[in-house]
């Protein structure tokens, strides 16, 4: 899955909770993929 338009996080505290989001959907074993749009 390739985005067609991405976004850019600049304050500080949105890049903390997309990285705890990210890494909270890493560790559940339910989850097989995820995708986002960020551009980090």
């Amino acid at each position: 899955m390739i985005p067609q338009t991405y976004v850019e996080l600049t304050d500080e505290q949105d890049l903390k909770m997309m990285n705890r989001i990210l890494d909270l959907l890493d560790e559940d074993d339910d989850v097989q993929n995820v995708y986002h749009n960020w551009d980090e």
